[in-house]
């Protein structure tokens, strides 16, 4: 293939460059630029036409921030000794009037007593400038926060991702990963945060604004085998076109705050004698579980209502220390005999709550009311209180009785209602026949 490089080929490649290729006559006192050549692509960084753009160049320095004249001079100063190329940064106000940041780099082709020939280089640094400007405001905000340092740029253009790190000893060097978006449920989020991350990540690149958002993350930014709590605050970065170009951010280290919170959190939510949930917490888990019955016909769970028998005797006769003992025990005989995927509360005075999340078959939920009457009938067989400890319980099954918790509290509540009324210390799952 014979490739011929000849001076319209030239022309066309400096034309169609997408910034300006410039030749300039600098005066030595005023620093004033008389443009003597300026290529197409010029106008078209700009934006505007060739009278709108002239006109600008006709006198640079008035269109120049005056916080930026400083550099400006000096940058043209360093041109003119002739100390090899020089490059600065400037905003000027454009023709429409937005701001711009224009990156110059110079060199002094020749000189002639005041008269300068100066050729330049002039690209549009706007976005690059935003984006390091967001990053520093954020990074010094951060500084006051949080030893941890770690910030993000992602490119929605080209979907890569630069995470740079600092003042750490595990990660001093920047991670680059192309095709983050695709990539994002790969690279350590929780399972229980990636799509919530994944929505604030959307939502940044969909149009500008500010967001955060707390979650666990191991590997990328956390070169441990274990999750650490981690909070992301994200902005999104307009580019010239007038559409989301970039998304940068903060990713600061919360683990240790996060823990004392949801301890916190816990302790709010927990009965501290029984160490079972409260009502509220209870009926609000209850009900988020009994979405998935919403959309999975096929899975079967049961709520049991757990009354304690004859408490008010209990508490009369042998006192609130004794009652509370029994409380207790009952707390601890449900801690021991569910599931993790099972909700256990306290909610009421001698009432408790179990919702089993997936027993296959209404049996499973029968053998355990079996099991946790025997086991606190039989806690305190050596205590003169012993023969009046015991439990009734009412069940309800989802999805056969319902699958909203109202409907599956009053089902059991009526189950429990007859247990009560025809002997105590029984368990029933209700039927219409009650």
């Amino acid at each position: 293939m014979n490739f011929k490089v000849d001076q319209e080929f030239i022309n066309n490649i400096v034309n169609y460059f997408i910034g300006g290729i410039c030749v300039f006559d600098v005066d030595s006192k005023s620093l004033s630029l008389k443009p003597l050549y300026m290529n197409d692509g010029l106008y078209r960084m700009l934006g505007g036409t060739k009278d709108n753009i002239d006109h600008i160049f006709k006198d640079l320095r008035i269109s120049i921030i005056p916080d930026d004249m400083e550099v400006f001079e000096q940058g043209i100063t360093d041109i003119l000794a002739d100390d090899g190329a020089a490059e600065f940064e400037f905003r000027i106000v454009n023709h429409d009037g937005s701001l711009m940041w224009i990156r110059f780099h110079g060199n002094l082709y020749s000189r002639d007593g005041s008269s300068n020939i100066v050729t330049a280089v002039l690209l549009d640094c706007t976005e690059q400038k935003t984006i390091e400007e967001e990053l520093k405001r954020q990074s010094d905000y951060m500084h006051l926060l949080m030893d941890t340092d770690i910030t993000f740029d992602f490119n929605c253009r080209t979907d890569v991702c630069i995470y740079r790190f600092t003042q750490t000893d595990a990660l001093e060097h920047d991670s680059v990963i192309k095709g983050y978006h695709e990539k994002l449920p790969s690279l350590g989020i929780h399972e229980d945060d990636i799509g919530a991350y994944t929505e604030i990540l959307e939502s940044a690149m969909a149009h500008p604004h500010r967001d955060k958002l707390e979650f666990r993350s191991v590997g990328l930014i956390n070169p441990t085998d274990e999750y650490r709590w981690y909070r992301a605050d994200v902005v999104s970065i307009l580019g010239k076109e007038g559409y989301v170009s970039h998304v940068i951010g903060h990713i600061v280290d919360i683990h240790e705050s996060k823990l004392k919170e949801i301890e916190l959190k816990l302790r709010a939510d927990h009965d501290g004698l029984t160490g079972l949930m409260n009502k509220q917490a209870t009926e609000t888990l209850i009900k988020n579980t009994l979405e998935q019955y919403k959309k999975d016909k096929e899975l079967v769970g049961a709520m049991m209502i757990l009354d304690t028998d004859s408490f008010k005797h209990i508490i009369d006769t042998y006192g609130h220390s004794t009652g509370d003992r029994v409380l207790a025990r009952i707390g601890e005989v449900i801690q021991n005999n569910f599931k993790g995927m099972d909700v256990t509360g306290r909610i009421g005075g001698d009432e408790f709550m179990i919702f089993m999340h997936n027993i296959r078959n209404p049996e499973n939920a029968e053998n355990l009311a079996d099991k946790v009457q025997f086991l606190v009938r039989h806690s305190f067989d050596n205590e003169e209180f012993g023969k009046d400890v015991s439990m009734s319980i009412g069940i309800a099954i989802a999805p056969e009785h319902g699958t909203d918790f109202e409907n599956l509290y009053n089902t059991a509540d009526k189950a429990l209602y007859y247990v009560k009324t025809h002997g105590k210390a029984n368990h029933k799952i209700y039927s219409e026949s009650l």
